[in-house]
C-alpha cells in the first residue's frame, strides 16, 4: 500500500472537524477517497456518484498536479508519498 497525503478543501474540513489533509494508505484515487469515511461517514457520497464510479460533477481531484481524468480516473494508481487534491467547484459572479 501507498502512503497517500490528501489535502482537503475547505467545504469538506468542517466535516473533517478541521482537519487540512490526512495521510493514509491507498492504491488508488477511489480507495482513498473512500479512507476519508473514516474521518466522517458521509465524506465520500459529498465526492462520488452513489455507485462510486465517478466524481461528483463539482468536484475535480488531482494527484501530484495531474488531473486524473488524464491518469486513469477514480482508478488511477497513486505511488507512494503522492499528493491528492480534492478541489470543488463554486458558481457565482
Amino acid at each position: 500500500m501507498s502512503v497517500v497525503h490528501v489535502n482537503l478543501p475547505v467545504p469538506l474540513r468542517k466535516l473533517a472537524k478541521g482537519v487540512t489533509a490526512i495521510e493514509c494508505q491507498a492504491e488508488t484515487v477511489l480507495e482513498a477517497l473512500l479512507k476519508l469515511d473514516e474521518i466522517d461517514a458521509s465524506i465520500s457520497a459529498r465526492l462520488l456518484e452513489t455507485d462510486h464510479s465517478a466524481l461528483k460533477r463539482y468536484i475535480n481531484v488531482y494527484v501530484d498536479g495531474k488531473h486524473i481524468a488524464k491518469t486513469g480516473g477514480l482508478q488511477t494508481v497513486l505511488p507512494n508519498q503522492s499528493k491528492l487534491e480534492i478541489v470543488t467547484a463554486f458558481a457565482g459572479g
